[in-house]
């Protein structure tokens, strides 16, 4: 993202030791605690697969260096706070995260960034629904499998899953999304999980422990 940035993002790896076992068991998660520097929000938390492979903060960076060329993809990285992405492919790609085409492996990508003063007012459910696809004008192009509103405290939002073709002649696509206003409405959450939806069919067990641990801790005032 453009400018400095004040924030912090640890990835904690939790393992329990116990006596009468020879050493520690490999964890099956890493844990990743993100806090929301500047941003009028709280801390997130999530855990991720041991396996995924996790991208810096300057990987990130410098892959969307390119999109400040574009006035609106500059105003938006300016205003986020962090960003933290994951590959589940063997051969993990930041394009995987990023690109516009299909993963064949599950991708996961979690940012935080300031709402602008122009989007407070309409800062709406159907809003956050659409900030990653425009759901609402797919029509019959796209299946909602679950649409859910729901809340963490003072923040509001919406957990959808879709499926959908991207690209005439290419793979069907199932997006994972949880978006959220933070209390104060000053700050928008998301965490997204996509990959092919036969990807997703065969790694749903896993990719339910990412959106199900997804948490976000945040003071009445957010």
């Amino acid at each position: 993202m453009a400018g400095a940035r004040k924030w912090s993002a640890g990835v904690v790896t939790l393992a329990v030791c116990m006596s009468w076992l020879t050493g520690c068991a490999k964890p099956d998660y890493n844990y990743a605690q993100l806090s929301p520097s500047t941003a009028p929000a709280g801390n997130v938390y999530f855990k991720v697969p041991q396996g995924w492979t996790q991208f810096t903060a300057d990987d990130i960076s410098k892959a969307e260096s390119s999109w400040s060329a574009d006035p609106t993809a500059k105003n938006l990285l300016a205003a986020t706070a962090w960003q933290d992405a994951y590959d589940a492919d063997p051969r993990p790609s930041l394009i995987h995260v990023l690109g516009t085409q299909t993963p064949q492996a599950p991708i996961v990508f979690a940012s935080l960034r300031t709402v602008f003063q122009a989007e407070s007012d309409g800062a709406t459910t159907a809003a956050l629904r659409d900030m990653v696809v425009p759901l609402s004008t797919l029509g019959s192009n796209v299946h909602i499998l679950t649409d859910d509103k729901i809340s963490q405290g003072p923040a509001r939002g919406v957990h959808v899953v879709f499926s959908y073709v991207p690209a005439a002649g290419g793979p069907e696509e199932t997006v994972d999304q949880t978006a959220l206003l933070s209390g104060g409405k000053g700050a928008v959450y998301l965490l997204l999980v996509r990959c092919s939806s036969e990807c997703y069919t065969k790694n749903r067990d896993a990719i339910h422990s990412v959106t199900a641990s997804y948490t976000i801790q945040e003071d009445p005032n957010g």
